[in-house]
């Protein structure tokens, strides 16, 4: 029904694998509740805690369905993810093992997904829904929301006004818009509650009017899910089309996604669903608590739980499992199958007297490190729970003096955040190309990269002649901007004039296209925009096109996050930053969702952990997390 984030044409297909004969692939074996997961015949809810492998699991589970044809061809797998690294991650794993059957695997989040259904399907929405002139992908900002709701309480009926006022700007999304479900047909005003009535008017204002509506990835998640409970046959092809669906972080699924999976797959699908509650970080925007237990008996689904650690030594998964029984007294404690080091502790609480201290500390502590060890600066991650970026100058200052690079990925360039723009395929096409003039030889990785993506671009994936039309002008296009660059060199050269020079090499029209119809939709001026702020960021410190585009990238470089943006991630050694009232003024207002904020950032960790600390007042709720390290027995060190 989409195309899938990485497509392989079957070719050769070997005959069925028989169930009780399959072995894993790429790896050595599966714990014994793997195993009992991957083999269930019915959906399951598989809780797995940091470092289980569910990203692995979700792979075996889609090798095991597709080489034993218990997904027989033509049938398809579906996977769902909350973010578009993880979804293309899933997909080069399943590609890796499978490639046989890596065009019968398609992987997705959420947002594109249910986008996806709209803009293929929205001519067949009800009546009261069609849309005239398309649609914008617009945001609302908190003020504008607010605006909103003083302008509807003002005009609606006097039953109706306080509760509609009493509505927060924050929730408004989560709790209005994503637990309203569209109604077929319009009924009139009087037949609303507060919550009706307000997300109606909001549908009013921003889609039932003339001109473009303005959209985002909630109203769109509501017209999915309209479409499907409206159109019988449509869910039914769905049905037909995915008989097996995975859904990763199940604990981040928000009410009007998981209304949307059980209104498309609630019936004769076998869902998949992974996650692990005690990293529920996302209650801000609606993820509903209880996922799991919700999942399970809408679904009909037996509940595994996976308990091997293969990310974090013995002495991290001990603390860990502390950290974990402040959220669920049951949690089982999980077995590390991670090699251990012994040449340094796993962790430690370390004081700082002021911040410029703390980072000139860790920034020779760091390079000392590295100078002695062979891990590179990529091993190292800075965490903070948030305002991530006063951390920053200190770092990049005292981490420069060493010859190493930071990246805060949590920067903001244009519209997006630096992690995003470096894994957005648009951006890594339009890098590629640079990477490829610059250097002509010794790149064979990312000229695969840039003629797979430009394969797709001009739909020449299955066509040999094409492939190599489009192999020929790749090869033009780098040779001509190779000449561009050596004739403008970095010192005296404008970012907008290099992105201009790219984008001309190629067919923007036709890049565009493909930008938006990606599964995860990318915008070509949103990304070129960001694109363009972050190198005109990096050029004018270099002489040579290859530290600039190194630069761009810093794929070298100390990560500088916040824990949320850090889920799903791993390093050698984190340095958790800032446990101390500034950085956990909120922690009080909703200690567990605190709590496992806590968990997910320190849970980074595969050998090292450290967290710095200041000598100010430690009462409060703050107290709970040094209590919680106090219990697992972290040593504090002061450091002055």
């Amino acid at each position: 029904m989409s195309a899938p984030v990485h497509a392989t044409q079957a070719r050769g297909v070997s005959a069925p694998i028989a169930v009780e004969a399959w072995r894993p692939s790429g790896i050595e074996d599966l714990e014994p509740a793997a195993w009992a997961a991957l083999r269930d015949t019915g959906s399951v809810a598989v809780v797995a805690g940091p470092g289980a492998g569910k990203t692995e699991f979700l792979a075996q589970r889609a090798t095991y369905l597709l080489q034993t044809a218990t997904c027989p061809s033509p049938r398809r797998l579906l996977a769902i993810s909350f973010k578009r690294d993880a979804a293309a991650n899933l997909a080069r794993r399943v590609a890796a093992r499978v490639p046989e059957h890596a065009d019968r695997f398609d992987s997705m989040t959420f947002d594109a997904f249910t986008k996806g259904l709209v803009d293929r399907f929205a001519p067949a929405l009800p009546q009261d829904w069609r849309m005239t002139d398309g649609y914008d992908i617009s945001y609302a900002k908190p003020r504008e929301i607010q605006d909103f709701l003083n302008s509807i309480a003002a005009a609606a009926p006097a039953a109706l006004r306080w509760p509609v006022a009493a509505i927060q700007p924050g929730r408004f999304a989560a709790d209005v818009l994503g637990r309203y479900d569209l109604p077929e047909t319009l009924p009139p005003d009087s037949q609303a509650d507060a919550i009706s009535y307000a997300a109606r008017q909001w549908w009013q204002a921003r889609y039932l009017r003339p001109g473009p509506a303005q959209l985002d990835f909630v109203m769109l998640n509501r017209l999915a899910e309209l479409l499907v409970r409206a159109v019988p046959k449509l869910r039914r092809a769905l049905r037909m089309t995915y008989p097996f669906v995975f859904v990763d972080e199940l604990q981040d699924t928000t009410s009007a996604q998981f209304s949307f999976l059980q209104a498309v797959f609630g019936e004769e699908t076998t869902v998949t669903a992974v996650g692990d509650s005690n990293q529920r970080i996302m209650g801000w925007a609606g993820a509903l608590p209880e996922a799991a237990a919700r999942f399970t008996e809408a679904f009909g689904a037996t509940r595994h739980t996976l308990t091997w650690n293969f990310r974090s030594s013995d002495a991290l998964v001990e603390l860990q499992h502390i950290i974990a029984t402040k959220l669920d007294p049951n949690a089982p404690r999980a077995t590390s199958k991670a090699t251990a080091e012994d040449a340094h502790d796993p962790a430690a609480l370390w004081t700082f007297s002021s911040q410029a201290r703390e980072a000139a500390f860790l920034a020779d502590w760091i390079a000392r490190d590295i100078a002695d060890s062979n891990r590179q600066p990529s091993d190292f991650a800075l965490i903070a729970r948030q305002k991530i970026k006063e951390f920053e100058p200190s770092f990049r200052m005292h981490l420069g003096t060493h010859g190493i690079r930071v990246r805060n990925d949590d920067a903001r360039v244009g519209t997006m955040t630096l992690q995003d723009l470096l894994k957005s395929e648009t951006a890594r096409l339009l890098l590629g190309l640079l990477r490829l003039a610059d250097q002509p030889h010794g790149l064979a990785t990312i000229w695969r990269d840039v003629t797979g993506t430009l394969e797709r671009v001009h739909g020449a994936a299955d066509d040999e002649a094409a492939q190599y039309r489009v192999g020929e002008a790749l090869t033009q296009a780098t040779t001509q901007l190779r000449s561009w660059l050596r004739s403008n060199p970095p010192s005296t050269t404008h970012a907008a004039d290099v992105l201009r020079q790219t984008l001309s090499l190629v067919d923007a029209d036709a890049v565009r296209h493909y930008a938006r119809s990606m599964p995860n939709g990318e915008n070509l001026d949103l990304v070129a925009e960001a694109f363009e702020e972050r190198l005109a960021a990096v050029i004018d410190a270099h002489t040579d096109w290859r530290d600039v585009f190194d630069e761009f990238e810093s794929a070298d470089a100390v990560v500088l996050l916040t824990a949320h943006r850090s889920k799903g991630l791993e390093y050698h050694t984190v340095a958790f930053l800032g446990i101390h009232q500034e950085q956990w003024w909120a922690y009080g207002r909703d200690r567990r969702e605190g709590t496992s904020t806590f968990f997910v950032g320190l849970s980074r960790a595969a050998h090292r952990l450290i967290f710095t600390t200041d000598h100010n007042d430690r009462s409060g709720p703050i107290s709970d997390l040094f209590s919680m390290l106090t219990q697992a027995g972290v040593p504090e060190i002061d450091h002055g």
